[in-house]
C-alpha cells in the first residue's frame, strides 16, 4: 500500500515538474517572441524614416539619397552594414532593407538561441497634384522642361498671345490682388483638372513692385531674399510654385486647365520696352502635398510610402 502510494506521489511530481518546465519554456518564447517584435516595429520604423529622408535628395542626388538613408539608420541605434540601399533607374524611389539578427534572452533553455528580423521600406516620388497656399499668379504652358532651364514666366510688352502675358486672376482681378499675390502667393488651394482664368494686359507697376518686395524686401518690415540659383534655401520667397496649364493661346480674359505644378528659382524682373518680363529657372524639389505617380513629371514632387 505505502508503495502504490509512493509510486502516486512519484508520478504526481513528476507531471507537475513536466508542466512547470512547459509553462516556464512557452513563458519564455514568448516573452523573447515580444521583445523580437518590438525590435522589429523598431526596425521598420528606422527604415521608414531613412527612407523618407533619403527620398528628399531625389531625384537630384541619389548619392547623397543613399548616404542620408544610411546616417538615419546609424541615428536610430543600428549599425549601417545591416542596410541594403537601392535607387530606382528613374532615380524617383529608394528602397531600404534591414536586416539584423537578436539574440533570444530566455527562450535559450528550449534550445532557440537567436532569430533573424529583415524589413523593407520604399518611398517613390510623385507629381504633386493639389497645391494648398503659396502660388504666384502666373502660368506657364505644358512642356518638358530641363533642370536649370531658364524660362520666361510672364512676358514682355509686344510678346504673349493677344494680350495674355502668362499672368493668372488668382482670388480676384485688379492690380492690387495680382501684385498681393506676387508677394505672398495665393491663399487657397488648387489642384489638377481645376480651371482658372488669365488675366490680361501687362502691369508693369505691379509687377516690378511686387518682385522688388521679394527681391530686395522692404526697410525695416521684410529682408530682402539674395539667394542664387545655385545656393537657396527650402523656404526661399524666390521658390514659385506655377500652375502648369494646357495652353495659353487666347484672346483676352480666358480660362484654362491646370494639368500639373512647376516650380522656379526666380531670377529677375526687368522693363522691356517700357513692360515687364520676368524669368526663372526650372528646378526640382520635394515638397508636401497629394501626389500621382501616373501624372507627367514638372518637376515638384511629393514622398508616399509604398512599402
Amino acid at each position: 500500500m505505502k508503495s502504490l502510494l509512493s509510486n502516486q506521489k512519484g508520478s504526481a511530481l513528476l507531471i507537475v515538474t513536466i508542466g512547470m518546465t512547459i509553462i516556464l519554456g512557452t513563458v519564455a518564447l514568448v516573452t523573447d517572441v515580444g521583445l523580437a517584435l518590438i525590435e522589429k516595429n523598431k526596425l521598420k520604423n528606422t527604415a521608414d524614416s531613412a527612407a523618407l529622408a533619403g527620398a528628399l535628395e531625389l531625384p537630384q542626388y541619389p548619392n547623397k539619397a543613399r548616404e542620408i538613408a544610411l546616417s538615419y539608420v546609424e541615428k536610430n541605434g543600428f549599425p549601417r552594414e545591416i542596410a541594403q540601399v537601392s535607387i530606382t533607374d528613374d532615380n524617383h524611389g529608394i528602397q531600404l532593407i534591414l536586416e539584423n539578427d537578436m539574440d533570444f534572452i530566455f527562450a535559450k533553455v528550449l534550445g532557440f538561441t537567436s532569430t533573424e528580423l529583415n524589413v523593407t521600406s520604399k518611398a517613390v516620388l510623385g507629381s504633386v497634384t493639389e497645391v494648398y497656399k503659396g502660388i504666384r499668379p502666373f502660368a506657364v504652358e505644358q512642356q518638358s522642361f530641363s533642370y536649370g532651364q531658364q524660362v520666361v514666366l510672364k512676358n514682355g510688352g509686344g510678346d504673349g498671345y493677344h494680350g495674355n502675358y502668362g499672368a493668372l486672376e488668382l482670388g480676384g482681378t485688379g492690380a492690387s490682388v495680382y501684385e498681393n499675390n506676387i508677394k505672398n502667393g495665393y491663399i487657397g488651394t488648387m489642384s489638377v483638372g481645376d480651371f482658372i482664368d488669365t488675366e490680361p494686359g501687362n502691369m508693369a507697376g505691379p509687377t516690378l513692385d511686387g518682385v522688388d518686395y521679394i527681391i530686395n524686401g522692404v526697410e525695416d518690415i521684410l529682408d530682402g531674399d539674395y539667394s542664387t540659383f545655385d545656393n537657396y534655401a527650402p523656404d526661399s520667397r524666390r521658390l514659385w510654385t506655377i500652375p502648369v496649364v494646357d495652353y495659353l493661346d487666347y484672346d483676352g480674359r480666358s480660362t484654362v486647365e491646370i494639368v500639373g505644378f512647376a516650380l522656379f528659382f526666380l531670377e529677375d524682373a526687368e522693363k522691356v520696352s517700357g513692360q515687364a518680363e520676368i524669368t526663372g529657372r526650372f528646378i526640382e524639389l520635394v515638397t508636401n502635398g497629394n501626389i500621382s505617380q501616373s501624372q507627367t513629371h514638372y518637376g515638384l514632387y511629393g514622398i508616399k510610402l509604398v512599402q
